[in-house]
């Protein structure tokens, strides 16, 4: 026994004697000291080994940052090392609990310099394995920042893709890129301390790219903002915050997801395994309040079975919000996503850009655009999840007995399946009043198991609450873990929405659970000539309501289920009929609340746009109808009192650096808004007060001049469609915007539907 405890301590004696460390001490691309000969080093001795940095000299700016830029690639690394830039002098590793990053990084390595196609860090072979890279500024132009081949490798306190200062875009093509098929797995990026968080920003691809790279681990990290995690810092191309292709068993937890310009979350061909994300914050940063929005999906899965999103365990529901498209929306193919789970996670606010087609909390993309997966008697339908269909809430009322909420409902899906049924609260206010339900806070489970005719009614009380007035959505789960979209409204939209105020017949409502006998009102008013067609619509004739009115529809059915269209129904202006070129345009800014008309029936169409009205119409579009500005304190402009009903707007306008007034310290409320002061306000409320237009290069209207001091913001709109002057060649900048002119830029400025 002596004897081999013996040889036990003289392996470990030979094991410790093998590592060395290797240290830099200048920025030369070569020769003694540079970080090209302390890799050759490395990868010559016997690991594992370290690659420490003490530079200084040439390269080191007067902040003590010193840039390493090679000319060409690095040698791949083939042995196990540890390469740790916080030893530098100055350095020093992250403290902050969450959101954001503190860490001081004064080592960069930038590819700037660097000849075509030359990688960064290459972590090739099985030798490899085992090594880390810490605390380094990996930026400028590589096309993958960090390339590793080879089994865990860790990325842990780095900022790859801005400047030191983590303020900066300074991005590769793809920050870490992993490929499985050459030797890449169990890869960690990031890690559960806060020293371990990595800042991704300002790729022009994916931020994380895992190819086949089996039980990865994505967690703690900041990919898309800057580093205080409040504000993106995105690359102007289709950029991906993390690429994830058949990584089976990967995990992502704990990020922000944010900024980027395409999807947050891309997922492809996972070949039957396991995926999960849990605590991720999508779209906005870890208070969720703040709208760092993908301008698509949050998450977007092609083709992967088995991805779960959120659960019931602490930590482990995602916040999904304030995405140009779906919050999670799986895409059809021959070969559709199933089993995909999506339970408790928050998830609203998104469908910033409805233009995207993907206008939902959860997407089963029954076609490729996106749009509601409307439910289908049997629930016999296929694609994505099976097209699992969503139950039906018939009411939800605070428990007096129990406490928490009373929830009751229908389901109708696959026969003699039990489901597992989330129940979400949702506010009273709903910002655009047709949108789609999505689920912000999830109030608890239940389950149900439906009858031999795939029915089943929901009685359940769960813990939730809900706020006064507000909605409660809900999701089916069925045993194989296929999530539905979010439940809706029954009536989902009315064609034509808007027409004579006498009444128009062939008025058609689509949706689903549309029963015989079913009866609806129109305004209160009941609609004659109610003809059920099928399960999913309706026909009817409106009732005679007055002009310019604006009336929700409401569905009843024989069962005792009921749903309301907001704001389906809108009866003519008396000055805006159907033939008016301004007719959609305007039935759309009613339908959103943003103006009501200026009474008697009218619009106001051919009106002029008032200072004082474009301050309401602005925010109300750019936030919705349940905004409501800071109440007004302090009297900012002479000719704006605080007893102003529009002062509250006006003076909110005038904080968001919008506008400065009018001149001499007025703002002149009732004066008319011109055609090229329109073209300002539009574009700083949508895109905030610090966006810059790009430079004119070549006018196109003979009346702006490159020269002109307005010509980047019209020709900006002009590259937008939002509009194409007005006649002759000819933009009229200094020509008054009517209502119905000004209907038409807010309507296609901000995507209103």
């Amino acid at each position: 026994m002596r004897f081999v405890r013996g040889l036990l301590l003289g392996f470990c004696v030979g094991a410790t004697a093998s590592a060395a460390t290797f240290t830099v001490t200048n920025t030369a691309d070569s020769g003694a000291g540079s970080l090209r000969d302390a890799i050759n080093q490395a990868n010559a001795a016997a690991g594992p080994d370290t690659i420490a940095f003490n530079v200084s000299g040439a390269g080191c700016d007067g902040s003590g940052v010193c840039t390493i830029a090679p000319a060409t690639s690095f040698p791949t690394i083939t042995g196990s090392t540890l390469i740790d830039g916080f030893t530098q002098p100055g350095s020093s590793t992250n403290t902050q609990a969450t959101g954001a990053i503190n860490a001081v990084l004064k080592i960069v390595v930038t590819g700037q310099s660097l000849a075509p196609f030359s990688d960064g860090f290459h972590f090739n072979t099985a030798g490899a394995a085992g090594s880390t890279v810490r605390g380094l500024v990996i930026n400028g132009g590589f096309p993958q920042g960090v390339k590793v081949w080879a089994p865990n490798i860790a990325v842990q306190g780095c900022f790859i893709g801005t400047d030191a200062s983590g303020m900066s875009p300074l991005g590769n093509g793809h920050g870490i890129y992993a490929d499985g098929f050459f030797g890449a797995s169990n890869l960690t990026v990031g890690g559960a301390a806060a020293a371990d968080r990595n800042l991704f920003a300002g790729q022009s691809g994916a931020q994380v790219y895992l190819n086949a790279v089996p039980g990865a681990t994505i967690r703690g990290n900041l990919l898309g903002t800057d580093k205080t995690g409040a504000a993106a810092l995105a690359f102007p191309m289709n950029t991906i915050a993390i690429n994830v292709a058949a990584a089976a068993g990967t995990v992502v937890r704990d990020n922000v997801i944010a900024g980027g310009t395409g999807e947050g979350v891309q997922i492809g061909d996972n070949f039957g395994s396991t995926l999960t994300f849990f605590g991720n914050f999508i779209g906005t940063d870890t208070t969720g309040t703040v709208n760092l929005g993908n301008p698509a999906s949050g998450i977007r899965n092609f083709n992967a079975d088995d991805v779960t999103i959120g659960g019931t365990g602490a930590g482990e529901a995602n916040l999904i919000a304030f995405n140009g498209g779906a919050g999670v929306m799986l895409y059809p193919s021959l070969q559709s996503a199933q089993r995909c789970t999506i339970r408790v996670n928050s998830i609203h606010a998104n469908h910033q850009n409805p233009g995207s087609g993907e206008i939902m909390g959860i997407d089963l993309g029954e076609t490729p655009v996106g749009g509601l997966t409307e439910n289908d008697l049997g629930d016999g339908d296929t694609g994505p999840n099976g097209l699992q269909n969503f139950p039906i809430i018939t009411s939800a009322v605070a428990s007096l007995v129990e406490g928490g909420t009373t929830i009751t409902g229908k389901l109708n899906s696959a026969p003699d399946t039990q489901y597992t049924i989330d129940f979400y609260g949702n506010p009273a206010c709903i910002g655009r009043p047709q949108a789609l339900r999505e689920g912000i806070t999830y109030l608890g489970s239940t389950q149900v198991t439906t009858d031999g005719s795939g029915n089943v009614n929901i009685n359940a009380v769960v813990p939730g609450t809900i706020e006064p007035g507000g909605n409660v959505t809900a999701t089916a789960t069925d045993p194989d873990g296929n999530t539905s979209e979010f439940s809706q409204r029954i009536v989902i939209s009315a064609s034509p929405g808007s027409g004579d105020p006498a009444g128009v017949t062939n008025v058609a409502l689509t949706g689903f659970h549309f029963l015989a006998g079913a009866g609806v009102a129109v305004g209160g008013v009941a609609a004659p000539n109610v003809v059920v067609n099928d399960y999913d619509t309706v026909t009817i004739t409106t009732p005679s309501l007055p002009p310019g009115s604006l009336s929700d529809v409401t569905l009843t059915n024989t069962d005792g289920t009921s749903g309301t269209l907001p704001n389906g129904w809108i009866a003519d202006f008396l000055d805006v009929n159907s033939l008016h070129i301004f007719y959609t345009y305007v039935t759309t800014l009613v339908r959103n609340e943003i103006t009501v008309g200026v009474g008697g029936g009218n619009y106001g169409v051919n009106q002029n746009t008032l200072r004082q009205q474009m301050a309401v119409f602005l925010l109300k579009s750019k936030y919705g109808i349940c905004y409501v500005p800071p109440p007004c304190t302090v009297q900012v402009f002479p000719d704006v009192p605080c007893s102003s009903s529009f002062a509250p707007w006006i003076n909110q306008l005038v904080a968001e650096n919008i506008t400065g007034g009018c001149g001499g310290g007025l703002y002149c409320p009732t004066n008319p808004v011109n055609r090229q002061q329109m073209a300002v306000f539009l574009l700083k409320t949508l895109e905030g007060s610090g966006y810059t237009p790009p430079a004119c290069s070549v006018a196109t209207f003979t009346d702006v001049p490159c020269g002109h001091p307005f010509a980047t913001w019209i020709y900006e709109l002009v590259a937008r469609n939002i509009t194409a002057g007005c006649g002759g060649g000819n933009y009229c900048p200094l020509t008054n915007a009517n209502r119905g002119q000004m209907a038409t830029f807010l309507v296609k400025t901000f995507n209103l539907q």
